[in-house]
């Protein structure tokens, strides 16, 4: 036995919410194939936009990426951070990457 969902009582249903308004550019397919331009933008965060890499009050911008790291590598900096908070310190991950970041751009030189 087969049965066939009735798209349309569905389609009646979200039509309107915020995730499918009326008149939304995707409400009903084109009637003929058409070309999709799609224009290439930098993701939120990237590159500050017009600022010196350091600001006056001497902090630095901060940018927001994701990289792979070590199982073993994020469970000892896991570790390190829960210690640090325990003896009343701040404890940021993000913190200590930083802070080995310099000292590796050190070491080499930069």
């Amino acid at each position: 036995m087969n049965k066939k969902l009735d798209t349309n009582i569905i389609t009646n249903e979200l039509e309107g919410s915020s995730f499918f308004p009326k008149n939304s550019q995707f409400a009903s397919p084109p009637s003929s194939p058409s070309v999709v331009t799609i224009k290439a933008t930098a993701r939120p965060g990237d590159e500050p936009a017009a600022r010196l890499p350091d600001r006056p009050t001497g902090k630095r911008v901060l940018i927001r990426r994701g990289f792979e790291y070590g199982q073993d590598q994020l469970a000892t900096l896991k570790k390190l951070s829960l210690e640090e908070q325990l003896e009343g310190g701040e404890g940021s991950m993000s913190a200590m990457v930083r802070q080995a970041l310099d000292d590796y751009f050190k070491k080499r030189g930069l």
